[in-house]
């Protein structure tokens, strides 16, 4: 009987999926810390012999030393390719568009008239979405 209750409650409590997921989460990260910190501390102590066998000189190794545990992005020194707007920056132009069709919508005719925009077309955009540019 306690364990088919106690299974009840576990079904649920979907909170508890929650924190296992991020604890899952924090230890694949604190792992992959600690194996950034171990490989660049090993790579340190190779000689500069071995360094020019696998291609790294002696610099690089210790700019990859300054690097916090969990940066594990890939550093090239090639510029890379342009990849567009950030998410951040699409977010805000999102945001922009939003706030000035708020403000085409509150326009009375004479300020329309100023901006020598018609009504229908104040309308218009006025009723876009605000992912639509």
């Amino acid at each position: 009987m306690l364990l088919r209750s106690h299974a009840a409650h576990a079904a649920h409590t979907p909170w508890l999926d929650d924190l296992r997921t991020t604890l899952r989460s924090v230890g694949r990260f604190a792992t992959s810390a600690w194996r950034n910190a171990v490989t660049r501390r090993e790579l340190a102590e190779l000689d500069d012999r071995m360094l020019a066998d696998i291609g790294v000189t002696r610099a690089a190794v210790l700019r990859e030393m300054d690097r916090f545990p969990w940066d594990a992005s890939p550093r090239n020194s090639r510029p890379q390719r342009e990849t567009g707007p950030s998410l951040v920056q699409r977010v805000d132009a999102m945001w922009q568009r939003h706030r000035s069709r708020q403000r085409i919508a509150e326009l009375d005719a004479h300020a329309l008239k100023d901006i020598g925009v018609s009504f229908t077309e104040a309308e218009a955009e006025a009723n876009k979405p605000f992912w639509r540019a």
